[in-house]
C-alpha cells in the first residue's frame, strides 16, 4: 500500500511539474515587447487579485502618481551594495481608477502556470482593436544587452531595470521586477543625497567598527511611465522588466 501511495505522489508531482513547465516554454510578443504596443494595458493576476483589477491600478499609475520614500544603501567592509533598505509607497488618484472602471477589454491572455491558474491579460480601452498573437519560443528569446545594468539615460529619458526572482510565482515576480526599475529610475534622481557614519562596538571582542549608510530621499511626481521589454531568464528564474519614463515628466515634489 505505501509504495503504491508513493508511487501516485511521485507522479503527480511529474504531472504537476510537468504542467508547470509547458506554460511558461513561450510569450507573446506583446507581453515581452510592449513599446511595440503602446494602446496595450498588461494585468497580471496578482495576489486574490484579477488581471483586470490590477491592470486598471497599473494603467493608473502610470498615468499620474506620486512616489514618496527613502532607500538606505549599506556599505560593509567596504563592499558597496551589499544591503539595502527600501522604504517608499506610490499614490494615485482614486478619481482616476473610478473613470477606467468597466472600460478596459481584454484582447488577449495567456497561462502562466496552469496548475495554480496565475495568468497575464492584455487590454485595451479600444474595443475595436486587434493584435495578432505573435508567440516567441523562451530560447529564441535574445538576451537583452540592458540586463546588467541598473539604469540608463539619453537626452530625452531616464530608464530603470528591475529584477527579481521567483520560483513558482512568476506573476508575483514580474509585478516586482516593474516596481524596481521604476525605482531605480527615481535614484537617479532623487531629491537628497546624504551619508550617515555608524559606529557600533562588539561586546564580545571589545573592539568597535563602523558602516556607511547612503541615503536617498525620494519625493516625486509621475508621468506617463511606460514598460519597454521584459526578459524571462528562465534558467536562473530571474525576472527583468526595462521601464522608462521622460525627463520632463519626473516633477520634484518639494514640501510633500
Amino acid at each position: 500500500m505505501k509504495s503504491h501511495i508513493g508511487s501516485i505522489i511521485f507522479f503527480t508531482i511529474l504531472i504537476f511539474i510537468s504542467i508547470s513547465n509547458a506554460a511558461i516554454k513561450q510569450y507573446p510578443e506583446w507581453f515581452l515587447y510592449p513599446q511595440k504596443y503602446p494602446d496595450i494595458i498588461v494585468g497580471y493576476s496578482y495576489r486574490g487579485m484579477s488581471s483586470e483589477e490590477v491592470a486598471q491600478n497599473m494603467y493608473c499609475a502610470y498615468k499620474r502618481c506620486y512616489a514618496v520614500g527613502t532607500l538606505e544603501i549599506f556599505d560593509l567592509d567596504g563592499n558597496r551594495d551589499l544591503l539595502k533598505n527600501s522604504n517608499y509607497y506610490y499614490e494615485f488618484s482614486k478619481d482616476s481608477i473610478a473613470a477606467i472602471k468597466g472600460r478596459l477589454v481584454e484582447i488577449d491572455r495567456f497561462n502562466v502556470n496552469v496548475f495554480s491558474g496565475d495568468y497575464i491579460s492584455a487590454f485595451s480601452l479600444d474595443d475595436t482593436l486587434e493584435v495578432e498573437r505573435n508567440i516567441i519560443p523562451v530560447e529564441e528569446i535574445p538576451l537583452p544587452d540592458w540586463v546588467n545594468k541598473t539604469y540608463l539615460a539619453d537626452s530625452d529619458y531616464y530608464y530603470g531595470i528591475g529584477m527579481y526572482t521567483a520560483i513558482g510565482l512568476e506573476n508575483d515576480a514580474w509585478q516586482t521586477a516593474e516596481e524596481q526599475a521604476i525605482f531605480n529610475i527615481l535614484n537617479q534622481v532623487a531629491v537628497n543625497y546624504s551619508k550617515i557614519n555608524l559606529l557600533y562596538s562588539d561586546g564580545w571582542t571589545n573592539e568597535d567598527y563602523s558602516e556607511e549608510i547612503s541615503v536617498l530621499e525620494i519625493r516625486y511626481g509621475l508621468r506617463d511611465i511606460s514598460i519597454v521589454a521584459r526578459f524571462p531568464d528562465r534558467d536562473n528564474k530571474l525576472f527583468y522588466v526595462l521601464a522608462r519614463i521622460h525627463k520632463n515628466d519626473v516633477i520634484p515634489l518639494f514640501g510633500y
